[in-house]
């Protein structure tokens, strides 16, 4: 077989080498583009250059915003390779505009009053892995009217929740032992939540001035309605305690004006001072002989034996 003895000019040469380059150049661009659309599709809605945070070798922490104009937050998975694991204190208090925020499941912390005073936030989507909600982290949140908390959370810190006063359902985890002082304090329109057996201590002025609350149910392991716990509660009317419970403390129920009617069991040996004020129609219930008898007579209350 003959062979090709054609030869290329060196003009020839240059042309092939020109369009070879070119080439080469078209799909590292093409490739490039793919990895940048690829990157954009992974770390969701926003940006770590969005964010002011800090990072540790294998934690990273959002301290706020960098970009004003996000109203809807969906907060990053990781950032430089670290997972995102915390909202630090005070990280988006007061910013007026964002609407709504979506967190990684990464995240196992919020500090406190992380959100405070974000007026216009109206929807949370929490980590499915969250532990602490830290102090005041969603107070003073007048839009947020519904709250999932995940099984996952041990600890809701103190004001978390206060004077949320659009805030009409919550669900408390299994996973709660404690709602500690003033979470709901001022919940205007919470008007019933369900605590589940496994909370054995309620705080001080807990559940105070929620007053759209009309029944709660004590769970079975507390042994202490602590001071003002439902102070101010103005609908309050219905409430079952336990034989667990061994005192009430000073103006548990003050207040609850709608409590006509209240069942105390004869394990409660102590109850506080004005307990029970300004229940203009209440009558107590109970055994005969017992505090509940003492303190009803004590302080001018209707008392009926049970």
């Amino acid at each position: 077989m003959a062979q090709d003895k054609t030869k290329l000019s060196a003009p020839q040469k240059r042309k092939v080498f020109r369009t070879g380059r070119s080439m080469a150049v078209a799909l590292a661009a093409l490739l490039l583009v793919m990895s940048g659309l690829s990157a954009l599709v992974s770390c969701g809605n926003d940006d770590a250059k969005d964010y002011k945070y800090s990072l540790t070798v294998t934690d990273a922490t959002i301290h706020g915003l960098e970009n004003k104009d996000l109203e809807s937050l969906k907060l990053p998975k990781s950032i430089d390779g670290v997972p995102v694991t915390k909202i630090g204190n005070k990280a988006f208090k007061e910013y007026l505009a964002i609407t709504s925020v979506e967190m990684p499941d990464t995240v196992t912390e919020i500090g406190d009053v992380a959100f405070s005073g974000c007026v216009s936030l109206s929807k949370v989507s929490l980590s499915k892995s969250l532990v602490k909600i830290g102090g005041g982290a969603f107070s003073e949140c007048p839009a947020l009217t519904r709250m999932s908390l995940p099984d996952s959370v041990t600890d809701i810190g103190y004001y978390a929740f206060s004077n949320c006063k659009g805030l009409t359902k919550v669900n408390i985890p299994k996973s709660l032992t404690t709602i500690n002082p003033y979470v709901f304090f001022g919940c205007g329109k919470l008007s019933s939540i369900d605590v589940p057996d496994t909370v054995t201590t309620i705080d001080r002025y807990a559940f105070s001035e929620c007053t759209s609350l009309k029944k709660f149910t004590v769970p079975k392991k507390v042994s202490k309605i602590s001071s003002g716990t439902f102070k101010d509660c103005t609908e309050l009317s219905k409430v079952e305690i336990p034989n667990s419970v061994t005192s009430i403390d000073t103006e548990a129920f003050s207040g609850c004006t709608k409590l006509t009617k209240i069942e105390i069991p004869i394990t409660v040996r102590s109850i506080g001072k004005n307990a029970f004020a300004n229940c203009p129609d209440l009558t107590i219930y109970g055994k005969k002989g017992s505090e509940a008898e003492v303190y009803a007579r004590a302080n001018k209350i209707s008392f009926k034996e049970s």
